[in-house]
């Protein structure tokens, strides 16, 4: 049933049905009332019930320091009803993020990213903190653009008060202009990744980012976990990808270029400690806006279609391995809550 819903929703983006009526508000509403209704589809479903029922409790719980997180969740009594509630807010997180950044000729694109990579929308569903810090991050990353840094504060505060971890987006303002990204910048990136990579360097900046994280990530980092090689063969592929075409993105492309940079980046360290993704998730998004807006720049048509089979390909494959993976068991059988 995912897998059909999946392909009705990135039909009604086709551009040619799109030309005369907006038949691509149809994915909004399909792919909302898959959140909304859902019910035990994930890793975390449960986890967030036990949760919203001890805090309405008046117990303690997983996350009652992240304090706009345990507020909602006890002005919303109803466990359903704050899954509606933040499914449609994360809706209107994605349409907003596409409807400002892309041309509707370019949606079946974005939703394409967005649903065949499985670390992103289903991902999404399951990791409900971080998913709507990351909402508030999409948002406060539209006043980075309009240099307006108070009102990108207030959001990444809200964003800090559904997960700690949000805390080191802030800086970030200072980072995210429309400064062209040159060559210079370039060599220096790989420069840094390499250190990062073939040195201690990443465990000193680790240590030192950690101290200002959720305390279960100190935990997360001290297992040791990696990803594996072929994983981080596919996300360097979607790195360079990025940094070699990022030359070519104009204005505030830029700024969004500059974010999907940094989620490959960490994608590819992620060989050294697989819990950095965690962090990942705050830019991963940004990929559904810099993909199709870099292959929207290249010029040589056979290059353009060979980079997009050989990206499909990889998505793929990655698709078809999350689904047959016991780790990810729990996403294989959609149930609602029309069926509990």
């Amino acid at each position: 049933m995912v897998h059909a819903v999946f392909l009705i929703a990135l039909f009604f983006t086709i551009p040619e049905l799109n030309k005369k009526y907006p038949f691509r508000m149809y994915t909004f509403v399909i792919l909302y009332l898959f959140l909304a209704l859902r019910y035990d589809y994930g890793n975390d479903y449960m986890e967030y019930y036990r949760i919203h029922s001890a805090f309405n409790k008046g117990l303690s719980a997983w996350g009652q320091s992240d304090i706009l997180f345990h507020t909602i969740n006890i002005m919303i009594p109803n466990f359903f009803v704050l899954i509606a509630i933040t499914s449609l807010f994360y809706i209107i997180s994605i349409w907003y993020l596409i409807k400002n950044n892309l041309k509707v000729n370019q949606y079946w694109f974005a939703f394409l990213i967005l649903l065949i990579n499985p670390y992103l929308f289903l991902v999404h569903l399951s990791s409900l903190r971080q998913t709507i810090a990351i909402c508030f991050f999409i948002f406060a990353v539209n006043f980075a653009v309009k240099r307006k840094l108070i009102p990108y504060i207030i959001f990444l505060l809200l964003a800090i008060g559904m997960h700690s971890s949000a805390v080191i987006l802030l800086p970030l303002y200072f980072f995210l202009t429309e400064k062209p990204f040159n060559k210079k910048y370039l060599y220096g990136m790989l420069a840094i990744l390499a250190a990062l990579l073939f040195t201690p360097l990443l465990d000193l900046v680790a240590n030192k980012l950690l101290v200002y994280m959720p305390p279960h990530y100190q935990y997360y980092y001290n297992q040791g976990l990696q990803n594996s090689i072929r994983a981080t063969i596919i996300s360097s592929f979607y790195m360079f990808l990025v940094i070699f075409n990022l030359g070519k993105l104009k204005g505030k492309e830029i700024i969004y270029g500059k974010l999907s940079l940094i989620a490959t980046i960490l994608s590819v360290l992620a060989v050294k400690v697989s819990m950095i993704t965690r962090v990942g998730m705050y830019f991963d998004l940004f990929l559904i806006i810099t993909i199709p807006q870099i292959f929207s720049r290249m010029e040589k048509k056979l290059y353009r279609q060979v980079l997009f089979i050989v990206l499909i390909v990889i998505y793929l494959m990655r698709y078809y391995s999350f689904f047959t993976t016991p780790l990810w068991e729990s996403y294989r059988e959609y149930h609602t809550i029309l069926g509990k």
